[in-house]
């Protein structure tokens, strides 16, 4: 209820400022912004029915949509709709300091405001479905020298329904992965953002993915469909049942909480992994010692974790993994480019939040996703498809 005030705050603020600043000025000038704010206001009306009238399951393709497509909407709003009106208010008090109209200054924050709403309609049009694939070298300081060459493609964050209308874009990283000729494909969770219904007919797009030691993926914290409050906790645990037969029908090995091993080049590489569950700040891990129960330390190590923070906080894992490969973030599908590099604000929230990261020889990689959760918007933010070459010192 909160989140709907704060919108429909940000709303009213949006049109007061607006209708002070332009009403009394240009008749054309009123009528032009006014038309163009109206237009928003439809969308926005237009985002919020479709999600009262929900009447079927949440995890329907089509009603998981809907919500992410408010979200994008009402962070949109929320951006717009603030940004003009503190500059706003700004350009008021240095109007009576100044004893200037400072018009100038007003159609600054108009233009400001304006290149808000192109971003996120960029974001929601372009920028989500726009994937790009990350090739990184990784050097180890591993002994086998075998292992040198072998080529890991990772993928996380499906949130299927969010491709929605879409899917050719699924079909799209599939081909992808195959041209890079992959030895392992991950994935580390997050098929779903609410229920089983999500996958549709996805398991057989992603069966087009192929890789000659396997494909391997955990279970990432939507995946025990916990993120649909409408159903018990009973249903709750027959669907996170049905996402995992669903995952494996996909073409995926899951190692929620166990391991495999494959043989590249001669030498053993072992992928371990434990699955996530719970929200937001309140995570939890599956069963460390159980996934890696039996493993040899003259192997390889992958380790699989949906949520990065975890390197962080398990020094054995961060030390003993040669490679852990993570997802989660979604580089909060927000991000600024700067000179040499893009911002995001998730790294106020995350200390591993994208890409490469190295500790004592030991890495670790966090990929930015595919999909989209809370707002169906990349803005600066790509989905990813990342290719890991690991090479020897």
């Amino acid at each position: 209820m909160l989140f709907y005030l704060a919108i429909l705050s940000a709303e009213i603020f949006f049109w007061w400022r607006i209708k002070s600043d332009f009403s009394t000025g240009s008749v054309k000038a009123w009528h032009i912004v006014r038309s163009f704010k109206i237009i928003l206001t439809l969308i926005l009306l237009l985002a919020f029915i479709k999600i009262m009238f929900i009447r079927d399951d949440i995890a329907l393709p089509k009603n998981a949509f809907s919500l992410i497509f408010f979200g994008a909407v009402a962070a949109m709003t929320l951006s717009a709709g603030l940004f003009y009106g503190i500059f706003s208010i700004l350009r008021l008090l240095m109007m009576k300091v100044f004893k200037k109209s400072l018009a100038w200054l007003k159609w600054t924050i108009t233009s400001m405001t304006t290149i808000i709403v192109a971003l996120f309609f960029y974001g929601y049009t372009f920028g989500r479905l726009d994937i790009k694939t990350e090739k990184r070298v990784i050097m180890v300081d591993y002994p086998d020298k075998r292992i040198d060459g072998m080529k890991i493609a990772l993928i996380s964050d499906l949130h299927l329904s969010s491709f929605k209308n879409h899917y050719n874009r699924l079909l799209f990283a599939s081909s992808e992965i195959n041209v890079n000729r992959p030895d392992i494909v991950i994935n580390t969770g997050d098929f779903i953002s609410y229920g089983w219904q999500e996958f549709g007919k996805c398991d057989t797009i992603l069966r087009k993915v192929r890789a000659p030691l396997g494909s391997f993926a955990i279970s990432g914290n939507h995946d025990d469909c916990s993120y649909d409050t409408s159903i018990d906790i009973g249903q709750r645990s027959e669907g996170s049942l049905l996402v995992d037969s669903l995952i494996r029908i996909s073409g995926y090995t899951l190692l929620n909480d166990t391991s495999a091993t494959v043989v590249y080049n001669g030498a053993k590489v072992t992928i371990a992994g434990i699955k996530t569950t719970g929200h937001r700040l309140d995570i939890s891990y599956g069963d460390e010692s159980r996934a890696l129960s039996g493993v040899a330390d003259s192997t390889f190590l992958i380790f699989l974790v949906h949520d990065p923070a975890y390197w962080g906080k398990d020094d054995d894992i961060s030390e003993k993994a040669e490679l852990t490969l993570s997802g989660h973030t979604h580089g909060m599908q927000v991000g600024i480019p700067l000179l040499h590099r893009v911002w995001s604000p998730a790294s106020l929230f995350h200390k591993y939040w994208a890409g490469l990261y190295e500790s004592d020889g030991h890495f670790l990689y966090v990929n930015r996703g595919l999909g989209c959760m809370a707002m169906a918007e990349r803005i600066f933010m790509p989905p990813e498809i990342t290719i890991l070459t690991i090479h020897c010192k």
